[in-house]
């Protein structure tokens, strides 16, 4: 379990991960809630993430628990939306910036699906909100692919929840538990300190690949309003934009990226004179987890990838883009460990969350130098033919991410049905509308396919 995303939280920052799914609803008879209810019901032992619920007692020491919990209320965590006007992927990506700023029960499993019927159609979305907490890189696709299973899956063995993530609710086990930690931590604490010298030694010899963000507008304290658009992107024309190029979707993404920022904060008349940063998380799935205290943390970093806004040319700024993001992401994987994991076991998670809430209760966000002006992740595709969500055959799925104060808006996509499908998640302090943005990207993908003949 990643704590680090709980001790983020304030009332403004939410550590949930999104997603926007379109599905063709045209073979459900009667109210699609109650066929979303019954459909999960019917996976629901399939899925050990979504039957935890957290656990932190006062006597806890230590960090808090997710604990299995026999019986899931399948009905209380699924709420029929109304549709914002003017109703398709617009209206639904107002529902989703809504849905963004809210905070799950904590006393409950943190996930939650909300269902949009949009009128006159066969078609609707669904919303599927799960905490960070729960699931983190592989162990999302995990949850995602029980979901898209077809089929009736409830004479399926049910999967077991490891032993280890189920305390008995007694001080003394709790305890003993958290103490046990400590002292691993203890033990581990020299070996981490040797290998963070030797991490410090090589940043040294690449720390010409070192970027500083610059302070933009985009590097403000959240204000609890969202704005959220979608946008859709053929695989088969970034393709064509990445062999022409000889890189790869994520460059070309990236590439889109900065410049739709870019193009946001010229009209503003505050275009920065430094290249804005994109921090990239990255699965580094050959890291050395050893030395990790707690299962289930992930092995995801962040790449900080310069996105060279200072260069005017379509294809010049693409090539830069991805010289750089081979660079950094080749550095890492030569350490072979993710250092900042296995410091977060280490950090004291009220002083933590003491420290977030300061910087949202006094506005410091604008004060303090960020490492990033975007959030700029693509997800792990499903490589299927006509997939289905629930047994609804999905159309569209547009994952979205969670937002930070200081570190600007988030772009998150996923290859889906032969499409690449992304959505873009803001503050309206970074933009009064996310379409902006989605259209930037739209425009500089445009001119890159267009220099691909």
């Amino acid at each position: 379990m990643d704590a680090w995303q709980l001790y983020q939280e304030t009332r403004l920052q939410v550590g949930n991960g999104m997603s926007l799914i379109l599905v063709d609803r045209s073979s459900v008879i009667g109210d699609l809630r109650e066929y979303v209810v019954s459909a999960l019901n019917n996976r629901m032992h399939l899925m050990p993430a979504y039957r935890k619920v957290l656990y932190d007692p006062w006597f806890n020491p230590d960090r808090p628990m997710l604990v299995a919990r026999p019986e899931i209320d399948v009905s209380a965590h699924v709420t029929a939306l109304p549709m914002p006007a003017p109703g398709g992927a617009v209206g639904a990506a107002k529902a989703l910036a809504q849905v963004r700023a809210m905070h799950l029960n904590r006393r409950e499993p943190l996930w939650h699906m909300y269902v949009l019927d949009d009128e006159d159609t066969e078609r609707s979305y669904l919303i599927s909100v799960v905490h960070h907490l729960l699931v983190d890189g592989d162990s999302t696709m995990e949850v995602v692919g029980c979901l898209m299973t077809p089929g009736d899956l409830s004479a399926r063995p049910p999967k077991p929840i490891p032993a280890s993530s189920t305390f008995p609710a007694r001080p003394s086990a709790v305890v003993r538990d958290a103490l046990a930690r400590k002292g691993n931590r203890l033990r581990r604490l020299p070996r981490l300190v040797t290998t963070s010298a030797r991490i410090a030694r090589s940043k040294w010899a690449a720390r010409h690949l070192d970027v500083k963000a610059p302070r933009t507008a985009l590097n403000c304290s959240l204000s609890g309003s969202s704005t959220a658009a979608v946008a859709v992107l053929p695989i088969v024309d970034l393709q064509t934009v990445a062999e022409k190029h000889s890189v790869t979707i994520n460059h070309v993404l990236l590439s889109c990226v900065g410049a739709a920022l870019n193009e946001v904060l010229r009209r503003r008349g505050e275009r920065p004179a430094e290249p804005l940063v994109a921090a990239v998380p990255y699965a580094m799935r050959a890291a050395d987890t050893s030395d990790y205290v707690t299962d289930g943390v992930g092995t995801t970093t962040v790449l900080r990838v310069n996105l060279h806004t200072t260069v005017d040319d379509p294809v010049r700024r693409l090539l830069a883009v991805a010289e750089h993001a081979r660079a950094v992401k080749a550095v890492q994987e030569q350490r072979g460990v993710n250092l900042f994991r296995q410091w977060n076991e280490y950090a004291p998670g009220r002083a933590v969350n003491l420290m977030f809430r300061a910087i949202e209760r006094f506005g410091l966000a604008e004060r303090i130098s960020w490492p990033c002006n975007v959030i700029v992740s693509n997800a792990s595709g499903i490589a299927v033919e006509d997939p289905v969500f629930l047994n609804l055959p999905a159309l569209r799925f547009h994952p979205a991410g969670p937002l930070y104060h200081g570190m600007g808006p988030s772009v998150i996509a996923m290859t889906w049905d032969s499409n690449l499908c992304l959505s873009v998640t803001a503050d309206t302090r970074h933009v009064a509308d996310a379409a902006v943005i989605t259209d930037g990207i739209a425009a500089e993908f445009a001119a890159l396919l267009g220099s691909a003949g």
